[in-house]
Formats: C-alpha cells, structure tokens, sequence
C-alpha cells in the first residue's frame, strides 16, 4: 500500500463532472448502432441502457471477431466507446460542469487533500477524456481499469484502497450500488445531485449536495482521519 500523508478525496467523473449524457447517451447509443451495422443483428437493441449490456456487447463482438480472445474483443470495443466519449465531450463542452470543476480545483488548492480519480474508463484512454473535459491536472491519483478487462465496480475500489487506503469520501453524481460498496468499505459517500436527482441513490448516501458551494462545504467539515 502506498501510505498517504493527507486526506483523499475519491471521486467519478460520470455524472459528477460530466453529464451522464456523454457517457450514457450519445456513445451508449452510437456503441450499440455501430454493433448492429457491423452484425446486421437488430435484435442487439434490446441491451441499450440496460445495466447489464456487456452481455450484448459480447454477443456482439464474437460475431464481429470470431477468431480473437476475449482480451482482445473487450479492448476493441471499449477502445471503439472511449473514442465516442472523447469526440462526444469535444462537440459538446456543455455537458462539463464547469462550476463543479472549479470549485474541485479550490478543494485542491487548500494543499490539504489528495485528489483521486476512480473510474471504470481504461488507464488507455483516461486522460484523452480528462484532457478533452478541461480537467487535465486536476487529480493526483488516477485510478482506472485496463483496456482489456470487463470493469467491475466492486473490484476496482478495492484495489483501490488496497493500493492507497481509505479516502474521507467518495463523491459521485450516480450509481446507488457504489455507494453500498463504499459504505461497506467504511468510507463516507457524497452524493452530487446536479445532474438528474434520483431519490433511491440520495436514501443510500450519507451525504448529499445539491450545488458547487454546499459540495465544498461539506468537505471542510469532515473529519480527517
């Protein structure tokens, strides 16, 4: 483990400092149009949105590549998803919150956190996305999966923690199931509610914050370890 001398901020970016929309929307629904033309199956469309549609994916890609290994199917099309992303957030930067962005930055700034980044977007891929978001140099650990691997969100904060320890908090703008995790883990969860509010993820949170200032509010307040 590499020991930590300040507190860490953990944080996503999906629904945090990006709309989900430039994840879950427009490359969500363009990944699954490509594997349709490239399959000429339709019947694909009933994965779109679905929290389990890395099963269609799959379905998918063996047709796509039937002769490569897993490995390297996953790293295709999630290369293919990481590029939609990229050109998605550059076509629309108004799906950054820059105002969250900011005030992250003020965080920061203090000298008296550790900023990490824990997403389930490729070690590949993270920074084009970051860079294109305006949020280059903002986070002091990026902490992110390999191109070639299917993400799983229970993995990867333990391997985060392993590598790092406990952060104070864990902020987030979605996924309930995440923070479960967290809170198992013993970790404060924070939920961001900016983007779309869902009232069954702010009853799993300990904390909530409905704007930039309240965000940095509650930060300040908590204790350090």
């Amino acid at each position: 483990m590499t020991k930590q001398k300040k507190p860490i901020i953990a944080t996503n970016i999906d629904g945090f400092l990006i709309k989900r929309e430039a994840f879950w929307g427009g490359p969500h629904r363009i990944g699954f149009d490509r594997l349709i033309m490239l399959t000429k199956d339709p019947s694909l469309k009933q994965w779109v949105g679905k929290p389990d549609y890395f099963k269609g994916v799959d379905i998918a890609m063996k047709k796509i590549m039937p002769d490569a290994t897993d490995e390297e199917r996953t790293a295709q099309v999630r290369k293919w998803y990481q590029e939609d992303v990229v050109f998605y957030i550059k076509e629309n930067p108004q799906v950054v919150f820059k105002e969250v962005v900011e005030k992250l930055k003020e965080l920061k700034n203090t000298g008296k956190y550790i900023l990490a980044l824990v997403t389930l977007n490729s070690k590949e891929y993270i920074e084009e996305i970051l860079d294109a978001a305006g949020l280059k140099g903002v986070y002091d650990i990026i902490f992110a999966t390999n191109l070639e691997d299917k993400p799983k969100k229970e993995d990867l904060f333990q391997n985060f923690i392993n590598n790092y320890g406990k952060p104070i908090v864990y902020i987030a703008g979605k996924n309930g199931e995440t923070f479960d995790k967290m809170l198992n883990l013993g970790v404060i969860t924070l939920y961001a509610t900016w983007d779309k509010f869902d009232e069954e993820i702010a009853k799993r949170a300990d904390k909530m914050a409905s704007n930039p200032e309240e965000l940095y509010e509650i930060i300040s307040q908590l204790p350090k370890p």
